[in-house]
């Protein structure tokens, strides 16, 4: 659970920084303030979609009685395939 959470807050970061660096670029120089949200913004649906990822998986190993390393393993199985 651990290593979402910071997965989310490093993307997050990421995120934030990048918008903030892009504006810098930009002809017309926008607000910092505003670009700072704007990124927020932009991070919130991201955060969401890796949240419900991680639930769904979380409540499938439940139903099956696996623990959350063998559902990663299935998860990376998948993938591959």
């Amino acid at each position: 659970m651990l290593d979402i959470i910071n997965f989310i807050a490093l993307s997050g970061i990421f995120n934030v920084l990048f918008f903030w660096y892009a504006s810098t670029k930009m002809s017309s120089k926008p607000d910092p303030v505003k670009t700072l949200v704007i990124s927020f913004i932009f991070s919130v649906p991201l955060s969401f979609l890796l949240i419900g990822v991680y639930t769904t998986m979380l409540i499938y190993a439940a139903k099956t009685g696996a623990s959350e390393d063998a559902m990663w393993e299935y998860m990376e199985q998948e993938e591959l395939q």
